[in-house]
Parts: C-alpha cells; sequence; structure tokens
C-alpha cells in the first residue's frame, strides 16, 4: 500500500497542537465497518531541545458488522516519523473503542510525521493499514453514532488555579480548575457539563504530569470520577473516568492555558479553554 506523507507541523517557539484523524469510517472483506479511529497530536518541547516533541496518540471509534450491530474490535495506532515506527498503542472494546497514551518523539519540520491505523473485527476480518500525515483537525474524532457528546473547541471554558504560582520551574503544586461545557451528541450524554478537577501534580508552565479528582453535574445528573493529566506548553491534556446517572463515562479534555505571563511564566490563575468528548464506557 503506498502511504500518503506529510510535514511535521512542528516549527517555531510557540506550543502549537497538531493533530490527524485516520479516516472516519471504513470497511473489511467481511462487511465490518469502524467510525472514528486513531488520532495523535504533539507540541515542541522549546528551544532548548529542537526537534524534541511531546504529545499523545489515542483511539475513539466505534465498530459494527455487516448487518450495522456492535461488534468487538480491536484497533491499532502506530505514530511514525520517516517511514518508521515510534510508538504503537492498541484499544479494544465490543463495538466501542477508546483510549490515549501519552508519547515524545524527535522530529524536524521537514520530517515526515503520520499515525497509522488497522483494524481487527471479532470475526477475525481485518482492515489493512492506512497512514495519513499529522495536519490540523478535531481531536478526537466524531463517530456518529456512540452514546457520546463532543465539545468543539471553545465550547469548554472555566478558571484555573494553583498553589503555589505556576512557574517555569518543575515543583509540586495542588490545582482546582473549574469548567462549564456546552457539547452535542447522541442519545443522553448531550448538553451542559459543569466539570471541576481537583489534584496535585509535579508541574511547571511547559510541562508536567498530575492527577486527581472530579466533580459536578452534567445531563444525567451528578458526576463522581478521577483523572490524570499530561501537560506540554499551554495544553492540558486530561483523561478521565466518572460515573453519572448510574452509568459509566469516559472523558477526554484538551484545554488550553490562558496565562497573560508579559514574557514571564508565573501566575496563580488563568483562563481556560478548549475541547473534549465524554462516552459512555459500554456504548455501542
Amino acid at each position: 500500500m503506498r502511504r500518503t506523507v506529510g510535514k511535521a507541523l512542528v516549527a517555531g517557539t510557540a506550543a502549537v497542537m497538531v493533530a490527524v484523524v485516520v479516516p472516519a469510517a471504513s470497511a473489511s472483506a467481511g462487511g465490518d465497518t469502524i467510525r472514528g479511529g486513531c488520532y495523535a497530536y504533539g507540541v515542541p518541547t522549546g528551544l532548548a531541545t529542537p526537534g524534541q516533541n511531546t504529545g499523545a496518540i489515542g483511539d475513539l471509534s466505534g465498530t459494527s458488522d455487516a448487518s450495522g450491530l456492535p461488534t468487538g474490535g480491536t484497533v491499532t495506532c502506530t505514530l511514525v516519523v520517516n517511514g518508521l515506527p515510534m510508538w504503537t498503542f492498541t484499544y479494544s472494546g465490543a463495538g466501542a473503542e477508546a483510549g490515549m497514551n501519552t508519547v515524545t518523539y524527535t522530529a524536524s519540520p521537514t520530517d515526515d510525521v503520520e499515525v497509522c491505523q488497522s483494524v481487527r473485527y471479532a470475526d477475525d476480518t481485518t482492515d489493512g493499514e492506512s497512514c495519513k500525515p499529522i495536519s490540523q483537525a478535531p481531536v478526537p474524532p466524531e463517530v456518529g453514532d456512540l452514546d457520546a457528546a463532543y465539545c468543539p473547541y471553545g465550547s469548554i471554558t472555566g478558571t484555573g488555579t494553583w498553589t503555589p504560582p505556576e512557574t517555569a520551574t518543575l515543583a509540586p503544586h495542588v490545582f482546582v480548575w473549574d469548567t462549564n461545557a456546552t457539547c452535542t451528541g447522541t442519545a443522553d450524554d448531550g448538553g451542559f457539563y459543569h466539570v471541576t478537577f481537583t489534584g496535585s501534580a509535579n508541574d511547571a508552565c511547559t510541562a508536567g504530569t498530575g492527577a486527581g479528582t472530579l466533580s459536578g453535574t452534567g445531563p444525567e445528573g451528578p458526576i463522581s470520577g478521577s483523572f490524570t493529566f499530561y501537560r506540554g506548553g499551554i495544553h492540558l491534556y486530561i483523561s478521565g473516568t466518572f460515573v453519572s446517572g448510574g452509568e459509566q463515562h469516559n472523558l477526554q479534555y484538551w484545554l488550553d492555558v490562558l496565562a497573560s505571563t508579559d514574557g514571564v511564566c508565573s501566575y496563580s490563575t488563568a483562563p481556560l479553554i478548549g475541547h473534549g468528548a465524554i462516552w459512555d464506557s459500554l456504548s455501542a
């Protein structure tokens, strides 16, 4: 299979998120289909480490058999630089597959960076590997008919507070991110979400990791759960789970910290803006 390649959008000093979504729908020889699929994004780590990038690779998809009923699937996602696989992860489910893993990789502005996808269905038929270059695109991909809600960029807003203030030095912090989101979707997951993330981290204004609990309200009632996050530049990549309305949900938010630093990374509060997705863990 001939691959289509493209250039990594990692030039410059700004931490600009780039992403790619593998084709939204494809079919196996047995008539099985997948909606959504693999995605990836990365940000340059800065002038001190030229060519180094941090980001994530993941999957959000739904799989159906030839009759349109949900069927099991295993989706393999690979980040490829100049034709060489750098990271490979698999995500499985019974009609809905999802997951995300953080990655680091080396790529200059002239290198070819792709995300590749292959699928094996429950009846053992497969979709062969397909690849696309990194480009600006919605993350995660919309899958159409999962019991899920999608929150476009700008539909999630909020305020973050950090104690002690965030600086350019990696250090322990406690934080509260209070967010509001208006999301659209199928079934009962679409609507307004008020989610508060409370936790601790070892981070700086450019990098770090942390974890905590999430709480609030959504279309199905009170929300209670937990989350982890990874930071790359101004971007917070949040992955969590919560219970609401007697159902288990997955949550992925991508929030930008809009701190006014005037050239100095030091702040205790900052506005937040971003996008994300919420879906039932066992949706089909």
